[in-house]
């Protein structure tokens, strides 16, 4: 899986009578070590923000497997383009294997540049859209230099692509325990909390999945301002809210989060760096003895061998395995340090106080119940009380 990015976003130049909006990208993996690989067709679209807005200036650029950049320049002087507008640069083809809503390569969208107002540049931050099965779409900001922590990462997005469909009831019941969390959301508020949030995107993604869900995103101060944005920008599902925190695992839990009750607890691409294993595993001891039945997810793309010693400091803090199984990955994966993955590990833990092992499917009732999508009913139940 590979991701558009911009080395340079856009930018306006005025030259004698001359316009042009130049901008550089690249087509690397989720951490940036390689680069993809083959000839690739790409589009630069200059255009109304808005998802299906209006198209001023296409322009098809010519992606070499060789490179590792790719300079774009648009000639403006005789174009007319009503300001505001963004760059989208996309795959031209889109004839190429999705796995769900994830394509092989995703697509970028720059900031707003706006000249008439004096606004040049587009700005360091970049927008990804991905639409859910629900046909919601989920728009999220990352920043476009080179810090990790405010990235998308493939284990994240892979996650996403799979509660979506859990939740869709798209495929076979593979991780009942998982599967009875998000659907008891039918029934009651659903409690989550995000370790290591990054971006915000698992999270926030499922405020706009599932209705009724309370989802705190956590992670250190500074990724802040992105989360909070893409708090800002979201569209959550009836009755759903999402908050950020800051939190270090290398520090006792707030009392504000020690308190909070938990039905979920997602850890997503958080198991690469092995010096925070530890206080990883002593955060997750801390949020259970608020939350002892909390189902806990756990979704990496492995990077390196030695991240296995997570599994072992589970197992001796007395976590106990649940289930697990492989997300494959779409596109060609990278062939440098941490890109060698084709696919993401799945897996679901609870402590020793947790007894629950039932599939939601088991107990939903009648077989009219069974075919439909509960949170579609729900979305239904609380239209109704609300008429």
């Amino acid at each position: 899986m590979h991701y558009i990015r911009f080395l340079k976003t856009p930018k306006v130049h005025v030259v004698n009578n001359n316009i042009s909006l130049q901008a550089v990208v690249t087509v690397t993996t989720d951490l940036g070590e390689t680069f993809y690989p083959a000839d690739l067709e790409l589009v630069a679209t200059l255009r109304d923000t808005a998802a299906n807005g209006d198209i001023y200036l296409r322009r098809t650029i010519a992606w070499r497997g060789a490179a590792r950049s790719l300079p774009i320049s648009l000639d403006l002087t005789r174009q007319d383009v009503d300001w505001p507008a963004c760059l989208h640069v996309a795959v031209k083809s889109r004839e190429t294997q999705y796995i769900g809503f994830l394509p092989p390569v995703v697509d970028v969208w720059s900031g707003v540049v706006n000249p008439i107002k004096g606004e040049f540049e587009s700005g360091w931050r970049v927008e990804r859209r991905f639409t859910a099965l629900s046909e919601r779409t989920v728009s999220l900001l990352e920043d476009a230099g080179d810090s990790i922590a405010r990235h998308l990462w493939d284990g994240s997005q892979a996650l996403v692509q799979h509660i979506d469909q859990t939740i869709s009831l798209q495929g076979g019941t593979t991780m009942p325990l998982l599967e009875y969390a998000l659907v008891s959301a039918v029934y009651r508020r659903l409690n989550i909390i995000e370790l290591g949030c990054g971006c915000g995107s698992v999270g926030i993604s499922i405020a706009q999945m599932v209705p009724d869900s309370d989802v705190l995103l956590t992670d250190l101060p500074e990724v802040t301002s992105l989360v909070e944005a893409n708090i800002a920008r979201m569209r959550p599902a009836m009755a759903s809210k999402v908050t950020f925190a800051p939190l270090d695992w290398e520090d006792a839990l707030p009392d504000k989060i020690q308190s909070r009750p938990n039905d979920l607890i997602i850890v997503s691409e958080c198991t690469y760096n092995t010096d925070t294993l530890q206080p990883l595993v002593q955060t997750l001891l801390g949020l259970l003895v608020r939350s002892p039945k909390a189902v806990i997810v756990v979704s990496t793309k492995t990077r390196h061998d030695s991240e296995a010693v997570f599994f072992d400091m589970m197992k001796h803090a007395g976590f106990i395995a649940d289930s697990s199984m492989r997300l494959p990955l779409p596109g060609e994966p990278g062939q440098g340090y941490a890109d060698w993955a084709t696919d993401v590990g799945l897996h679901v833990f609870h402590g020793k106080d947790h007894r629950l092992s039932l599939s939601p499917r088991d107990g939903l009732g009648s077989a009219e119940v069974k075919t439909q999508n509960p949170f579609d009913q729900m979305d239904a139940k609380k239209q109704e009380r609300k008429a």
